[in-house]
């Protein structure tokens, strides 16, 4: 697991009310971030600021991950090879899409921060130690989401605690299991917890750095896969009770107001959203994957879902375009119009409301019958936002909850990478329980023709996880291919 740790030029504006600030200007391209370059303010900000832009450039890769082997879209226009044997389940270790040196790049920057900038605050006077305490709850956020990703996807993985300041030094480790990794993202957001903000000075930052409730989100989603029920209920109570966020109100004016969390940008309902502008050269792919050269459509297992509710605003014309099945969340300027974005620069949302309202429903679920009617509320709520007034017609027993839910959010999350890792959650509670479940779902967004061999493949547990990409395993030495892929080229 060979990284290249050097830090590339770059700088990133916030745009205030009336007036446009610098907020990061990072050290020269090629120079290696060494003991010697801790000296300031800045340069602990620079880093930081680098772990930001590593997710940028990992849009495309937590949409895969977390959505591409789910059953809310299917492949459509460009099929690239790799992306094909991902949805089909045959994969390989040498496939483009395992690879995961962008969220380590992402956990070292914050290891980086979390080592040298406490000694920042005796050689610059301007560097206090508040401002450097909210910097750690940074990186503590930025190292617990990228390990979130991680164990998510491949179950277990390396666990690197310290940084690695140059290319020569030896980066060789072994897996940890998905308990210790989970162990320590709940560390890191509970040490997070203490020393972060509650807003930052414009909407920009609120919405696109750590904040106190992002950590509550993603702590929320954290209990949620090792079972704390109680604490996640706990972290979506701190958000809903902040007064700082809210649902966006579906229909305004008989326009789709939803529409709008995607096509405006950090709506009152975004807790954390990767940021992009293109006024300041910060673009992504989605147009690309979406629109233009696109991989991926709405799934017609999809589509038949919305379909049970026209009266649904997050359908046609919304999350989808009846004519090509194109998500026009991503490409359109306005819901239910044919007026395409200007600029591939939409947000890439990793926490809003609904989500908080969805998760806290999943964890009273999950604390049995009593707490069904509370978690149907809660779901009730995301439903009529979307102006769906028939009765949710949900078995009153946990997997008929559990559906219920699901579909739900399989509805308003549709693309925001998030259905693969909802169902793989579900199921892989007290021992697979659900594990047949799980399965059915899955084959729900593939062709019928694979649907025997792709069932007889997910019976294996191990094939939910991605493989380990074959250069990781040549450059550590340590590394031990995932079970289902070992005997794979």
């Amino acid at each position: 697991m060979k990284i290249c740790y050097k830090i590339i030029v770059f700088l990133l504006a916030m745009t205030a009310l009336t007036s446009c600030q610098k907020w990061l200007d990072v050290k020269p391209q090629n120079e290696q971030v060494s003991d010697l370059y801790w000296s300031n303010k800045e340069e602990v900000e620079a880093v930081l600021g680098s772990a930001y832009v590593k997710l940028q450039e990992s849009l495309q890769t937590m949409l895969v991950w977390g959505e591409a082997r789910g059953n809310t879209l299917a492949l459509g226009g460009f099929v690239n090879v790799d992306l094909l044997r991902l949805k089909s389940f045959s994969l390989v270790p040498t496939n483009e899409f395992v690879k995961w040196g962008n969220f380590y790049q992402v956990i070292n920057y914050a290891n980086m921060v979390l080592k040298y900038a406490p000694s920042v605050v005796e050689k610059d006077p301007s560097f206090n130690q508040a401002a450097m305490q909210s910097f750690l709850s940074e990186a503590y956020f930025l190292r617990a989401l990228s390990y979130f990703y991680l164990v998510r996807s491949f179950g277990e993985a390396p666990l690197i605690l310290e940084p690695y300041m140059n290319d020569a030094q030896a980066h060789e480790l072994p897996k940890s299991t998905k308990q210790q990794i989970f162990e320590q993202i709940i560390f890191d957001l509970t040490t997070a917890l203490s020393n972060s903000k509650e807003v930052w000075p414009t909407v920009w930052e609120t919405k696109g750095r750590s904040t106190k409730w992002a950590i509550h989100a993603l702590l929320a989603d954290a209990y949620l896969w090792v079972g704390e029920y109680d604490k996640a209920i706990i972290s979506c109570n701190a958000i809903l009770e902040s007064g700082k966020y809210g649902l966006l109100q579906g229909t305004v004016n008989n326009k789709n107001n939803w529409f709008n969390i995607f096509a405006q940008r950090n709506s009152n309902e975004g807790i954390f959203e990767i940021q992009f502008d293109q006024t300041k050269g910060q673009t992504n792919d989605l147009v690309a994957i979406f629109g233009t050269s696109y991989n991926w459509v709405v799934s017609p297992y999809m589509v038949s879902v919305f379909d049970q509710s026209s009266e649904d605003i997050r359908g046609a014309g919304a999350t989808y375009q009846t004519t090509d099945w194109k998500l026009w969340k991503y490409l359109g300027a306005e819901g239910n119009t044919s007026i395409p974005r200007p600029f591939s620069d939409q947000n890439w949302i990793i926490y809003r409301m609904a989500d908080v309202y969805l998760m806290k429903a999943e964890a009273l679920i999950m604390k049995g019958e009593t707490y069904f009617p509370q978690a149907l509320e809660l779901v009730r709520a995301i439903r009529m936002r979307a102006g769906v007034t028939q009765p949710l017609d949900a078995e009153n027993t946990e997997v008929g909850m559990l559906h219920a839910l699901l579909q739900e959010r399989a509805k308003e999350f549709v693309g925001e990478g998030k259905n693969w890792f909802d169902l793989l959650r579900v199921a892989q509670r007290d021992e697979y329980r659900y594990k047949d479940y799980f399965i059915e779902q899955v084959v729900l967004g593939v062709s019928g023709a694979s649907t025997p061999v792709i069932r007889s493949q997910l019976m294996n547990v191990h094939a939910h996880y991605l493989p380990i990409h074959a250069d990781e395993l040549r450059n550590n030495k340590l590394l031990v291919q995932n079970p289902y892929y070992e005997n794979l080229n």
